[in-house]
């Protein structure tokens, strides 16, 4: 069973309970023994009396007699039996328990041997009023219990919980690779919360020996990857410069100066996600972006895309802005956008368009199912046509997050997709 409410709510309510329970245990127990003590009060003590009288050979002449302060007997035959008051005279043999006057009486009735009626009467008001101050005294030992209960509940569940929130507070505010050891900042008894405590101290410390490790591999494989594309992006534009290149050459040499340039984005991009944001991060930024030349660029680096296909690629720069954000970003972002559009898209056009803070990518393709929508940017999910990774748009999801824009996606089968690209941070 899943509890919604918080721990020391639930030590609360079981204290409550268990005092409850136990004072309504013992209160239960106390009224039936007062039910048989009246049994063996009353009852037997008059059934004795009155086999006393019955068993006695010199009995006293019919009549009324007062046997003590609180018994009365009335022995009577059928002439005298006018003596007995009318309710009583009227009862049969047996025990009874009747109301006179505001006063109760227990009555035991019997014959004797000479036709005879016997009829033993106690005044049982007293008795039924000590009675009646138990039971209240009973209810009301069963409230203060339960207010007990509830005052230990809370004085013992903020003692039982004090370890544990505190544990709870300095989890919160340990960072990853920069802590002291939980251990060492409170004393944490050798219980169950000492051991939470513990384990807490060594899994940050696995965490931190992680992060050293990507820490240190993204600094290696910004070293070791920069290099060899910095020598392959310089190879590419010298040999673009040389005349005597074929139109055939010209253009493989161009596909591997462009994916040499969208590899050094990409590890740039790469390298930035795998670092942990900064609180600050992004305000503080120096570096700043135009949409319209990002898109431009953009749109030249993946025209070749359109080869073969009925297909156009144009942009639309209505009200141009600049952000604050690394240009390799921009572009990593915006080239996944087109580079799926223009994939997708056998015919008609695709169409970046940049406007009052946002930048618009809109094609005429076959859509996207409505069921896949909220899948698209799951990593490695790939559509029913997709023969990629499945990669990009998980990647453009994640620098969207980081950098706080906001992306939207509306589609409609066979009527196109539109992906719109929300910037929170103009210059």
């Amino acid at each position: 069973m899943n509890y919604k409410q918080s721990l020391r709510h639930r030590i609360n309510l079981s204290f409550i309970l268990f005092g409850a329970l136990l004072s309504l245990t013992i209160t239960i127990g106390v009224y039936f023994a007062l039910e048989d003590i009246e049994v063996e009060l009353v009852e037997e003590s008059l059934q004795s009396e009155l086999d006393y009288f019955l068993n006695q050979e010199d009995r006293p002449p019919p009549g009324h007699q007062q046997l003590s302060s609180t018994i009365e007997l009335y022995y009577v035959d059928d002439q005298q039996k006018k003596i007995v008051p009318e309710k009583i005279r009227k009862l049969a043999n047996g025990h009874h328990d009747l109301k006179l006057e505001q006063e109760l009486f227990h009555v035991l009735v019997a014959s004797d041997s000479q036709q005879r009626t016997v009829y033993m009467v106690r005044n049982a008001t007293n008795f039924e009023q000590r009675e009646v101050a138990i039971h209240t005294a009973l209810i009301a030992s069963v409230v203060a219990a339960i207010l007990i209960a509830l005052w230990l509940g809370s004085w013992l569940s903020g003692k039982i919980i004090s370890p544990v929130s505190t544990l709870a507070r300095q989890v919160a505010e340990l960072k990853p690779g920069n802590h002291t050891p939980l251990q060492e900042r409170n004393s944490f008894a050798d219980d169950e919360v000492g051991q939470l405590a513990a384990t807490f101290d060594l899994y940050l410390d696995q965490l931190a020996q992680f992060i050293e490790r990507e820490q240190e591999f993204t600094s290696n494989a910004s070293h070791e990857l920069r290099t060899p594309l910095a020598v392959i992006n310089s190879a590419a534009e010298l040999l673009l410069e040389n005349p005597q290149l074929s139109e055939r050459v010209h253009s493989q040499i161009e596909r591997i100066a462009r994916a040499g340039n969208r590899m050094t984005q990409m590890v740039e991009v790469l390298l930035l996600l795998a670092r942990e944001p900064s609180p600050s991060e992004g305000d503080d930024e120096k570096e700043h972006c135009n949409l319209k030349d990002a898109c431009m660029e953009v749109s030249e680096q993946h025209r070749f895309l359109t080869h073969g296909k009925k297909l156009t690629l144009r942009c639309d720069i209505i009200h141009d802005f600049e952000i604050q954000a690394p240009r390799a970003v921009v572009a990593i972002v915006l080239g996944n956008l087109v580079r799926n559009a223009l994939t997708y898209t056998h015919e008609g056009e695709v169409v970046l368009t940049v406007d009052n803070g946002q930048v618009e990518v809109k094609d005429s393709g076959p859509g996207i199912p409505p069921e896949q929508l909220d899948q698209i940017f799951q990593r490695h999910y790939r559509g029913i046509q997709s023969g990629g990774s499945g990669i990009g748009l998980a990647i453009v999801k994640r620098i969207c997050e980081r950098q706080r824009w906001q992306i939207e996606i509306e589609s409609e089968v066979d009527q196109g997709t539109i992906v719109r690209l929300g910037f929170s941070h103009k210059k």
